[in-house]
């Protein structure tokens, strides 16, 4: 899989590009930075023409190429049908020859079978964060575009979907402010600020203290290989 960003400019970015190809990325940013349109820009759900996997443009292929190639995955599931399930939501991305029998499986491994007959509006925003990852399994696109995986989740459901991120052999983007989870995962780091790429590189060197100190400031602390927020 090669993923190639061709100075990609919209309203809130300025001139990205970089390649990816046969790798794992985290993008971080402070909140406005334009991770999400970033990624929302990858899929063409921000309409351009600067994206290219595997030398075709984006926007050029049909809607079921799309989905082949690329899924993004939301930070909120937001159903609009109120009396839909958990189960049937996610028979609605079986798109790439995925077998119907993988929804059981995918809920089991994601410990939230005891959800597949509740309303997708009843369950909390821990439990959907939880069914968008299934989704995102049961797609099974080359490229998946995760965005705050593990927001609103407690400890152990954080766990739970680090070891997805971390294990799935499936290529990935994962947008996230957690630089915890960006440091356990390793991936490639591409940190946005004001809508401009200002470090893309590997993670152990963004992780450095000369590189924290430039774009945190003294608003982050390390404590041997955790990141906190330096209160004073």
């Amino acid at each position: 899989m090669k993923l190639n960003i061709n100075h990609l400019t919209t309203h809130y970015l300025r001139d990205i590009s970089f390649t990816l190809e046969d790798e794992n990325l985290v993008i971080l940013g402070s909140n406005g930075a334009g991770k999400t349109t970033l990624a929302k820009a990858i899929v063409n759900l921000v309409e351009n023409s600067a994206v290219t996997i595997d030398n075709t443009k984006l926007s050029e292929m049909s809607a079921k190429e799309r989905a082949r190639v690329v899924n993004f995955v939301p930070s909120k599931l937001e159903i609009f049908d109120e009396y839909i399930d958990v189960h049937e939501f996610l028979e609605l991305s079986l798109l790439n020859d995925t077998p119907y029998e993988e929804i059981e499986k995918v809920l089991n491994r994601l410990e939230i079978d005891h959800l597949k007959h509740q309303s997708c509006s009843a369950i909390s925003s821990g439990e959907s964060q939880l069914v968008l990852c299934a989704s995102a399994l049961l797609q099974n696109a080359t490229l998946t575009l995760f965005d705050e995986p593990n927001a609103n989740l407690d400890s152990d459901k954080k766990i739970k979907i680090f070891e997805l991120l971390k294990n799935d052999d499936r290529f990935k983007i994962v947008i996230t402010h957690d630089l915890n989870l960006a440091f356990k995962l390793g991936f490639r780091v591409v940190f946005l600020q004001k809508g401009s790429i200002v470090y893309d590189g590997r993670c152990e060197d963004f992780f450095e203290e000369e590189n924290l100190n430039r774009l945190f400031g003294n608003s982050i602390r390390r404590v041997e290989n955790f990141f906190m927020v330096n209160y004073q």
